[in-house]
């Protein structure tokens, strides 16, 4: 039934923070009526986003190998599906793992295998789901989709012709790519929900076809109809049927060239995808009131459209920024977002419960800053950031961050100016859980001197609390270039 409440704790048009994982098992069984995902192919394993990393083929298969390893975590989860012959991807892993063998591929299958369990749990019989990739990991995901929803459940493949060939986009010996891939299946197939779309006729075929007009002016065909001639009117014509090639949505950044973005929709997410795509599948397999969730949320197009076409939502990210992101895009800070701290006794339990997501959180605090990709063995940088105007007296905008969300350390202090000063970076910003009223620390901050900016004078190193943030005491900054777009950094949600 359309509207109808959904499992307890799981809220409609609410952000959740967090591995989505942690959050769909917290919810109940056949809740969702329409899952789209487009988990980043250039990403780690707890899908913070590359910002910045190129969109050819080539950068991303460098991204993927590099990012997505055999260790110890990829290890413990292919264990659980091979000692697990009752579910539903058991076979599946066990056959991808004869094939790669043990390989980032692998790592990467077994991450959203264990994801896509949970997903087609959520999925009401009715419902649908929708897994945007492209051709690295296509044809696997599709053996986990198999046995996940069900070979029998498989609705269609559809290539997504995002733009066209040009001599920018050639390299290697092989054709240009110009399309991703979506792969659609129903929880229950025959049950699901599909509402047919029409895409405009041709100009060729409305000049071909349509070559009469009546006295009114108004263009017809003339068909056969159980032996009578009928026209066919082509205002009353809804179009060609949908395909599973669709070549009329182009890519929001094939539209850029050499002109300047006048775009509205482009946030600087660099895997953002455009509104008329998601618009397209959530208007083919839900209704009003349905329930949409998008378990890698992003920049939030998928919850704009649903917004927009009078549907629930639902989103989930591991990027504090990219929920930052949505809440701006939608200019409404009301938004609820469940999982980032709300103050300072919900930050502790954050950084007490899960501290990676803590150091994330902690450093997207600082405006401009970007937490890192690599969070275990990260050389003591949580964050990192980049001036935007060169300094006076410094021949580097580097910006470093470093979060503690246990007590504070001397001895952490100093490994953290010693990391300042090796890297030569402009400025360092050490982010603590509580404030640090050690006289000596701040006193051997201090001892880093200060730059000038545009006439101004910043110290290099501050220390700079979770407290101050919740007090409304920002930290003294130079302007900063925003880490996903390059520009400067605005005031704002983030």
């Amino acid at each position: 039934m359309k509207g109808e409440p959904v499992a307890q704790d799981f809220n409609p048009n609410t952000l959740y923070y967090g591995d989505c994982l942690d959050w769909m098992r917290e919810w109940e069984a056949d809740c969702v009526d329409l899952i789209y995902l487009d988990p980043p192919f250039n990403s780690n394993a707890n899908y913070n986003v590359l910002f910045g990393a190129k969109g050819d083929g080539k950068a991303q298969y460098r991204a993927f190998n590099d990012t997505w390893h055999w260790d110890a975590a990829a290890a413990e989860r292919y264990a659980e599906f091979e000692n697990a012959p009752g579910r539903p991807a058991h076979d599946a892993m066990v056959g991808l793992r004869r094939i790669l063998g043990r390989c980032g591929m692998l790592a990467y299958l077994t991450y959203m295998a264990e994801r896509l369990e949970e997903m087609r749990r959520l999925l009401k019989p009715t419902g649908s789901i929708y897994l945007h990739c492209n051709q690295f990991a296509s044809h696997y995901l599709k053996i986990v989709m198999d046995a996940v929803f069900g070979k029998q459940n498989f609705i269609n493949e559809v290539v997504w012709n995002y733009g066209t060939p040009s001599g920018g986009r050639a390299s290697g010996k092989k054709p240009v790519k110009v399309h991703d891939y979506l792969l659609a299946y129903a929880s229950s197939y025959g049950k699901h929900l599909y509402n047919r779309q029409y895409t405009p006729y041709s100009e060729k075929y409305v000049r071909d076809w349509f070559r009469h007009k009546d006295e009114d002016g108004r263009m017809y065909q003339t068909r056969s109809r159980k032996g009578t001639i009928v026209r066919q009117y082509l205002d009353e014509s809804p179009g060609v049927p949908l395909s599973t090639v669709w070549s009329d949505i182009m890519q929001l950044s094939s539209r850029r060239g050499w002109f300047p973005n006048t775009n509205r929709e482009e946030t600087g997410y660099p895997t953002q995808k455009p509104l008329a795509l998601l618009e397209r599948i959530i208007e083919a397999s839900s209704h009003e009131g349905d329930l949409v969730l998008d378990p890698f949320c992003g920049c939030g197009t998928a919850v704009e459209a649903a917004g927009r076409l009078n549907r629930r939502w639902a989103g989930v990210d591991i990027s504090s920024f990219a929920i930052d992101l949505v809440r701006k895009r939608l200019k409404d800070e009301s938004i609820p977002v469940k999982g980032i701290p709300a103050d300072l006794s919900s930050a502790r339990k954050l950084a007490r419960e899960k501290p990676f997501e803590f150091e994330s959180w902690a450093v997207t605090r600082l405006p401009g800053f970007a937490p890192n990709t690599k969070q275990v063995a990260d050389g003591g940088v949580d964050g990192r950031g980049m001036l935007f105007d060169q300094p006076d007296d410094w021949d580097s905008r580097l910006a470093l961050a470093q979060v503690k969300g246990g007590r504070f350390s001397a001895s952490a202090l100093r490994d953290f100016i010693g990391v300042v000063e090796r890297g030569k970076a402009a400025i360092g910003r050490f982010i603590t859980l509580e404030p640090v009223a050690s006289a000596d620390a701040n006193s051997r901050a201090a001892e880093l001197g200060s730059i000038a900016v545009l006439g101004q004078s910043y110290r290099r190193l501050r220390l700079w609390s979770i407290d101050d943030y919740f007090n409304n005491r920002p930290c003294p900054l130079p302007p900063m270039t925003n880490p996903y777009t390059g520009k400067l950094m605005q005031q704002g949600l983030f």
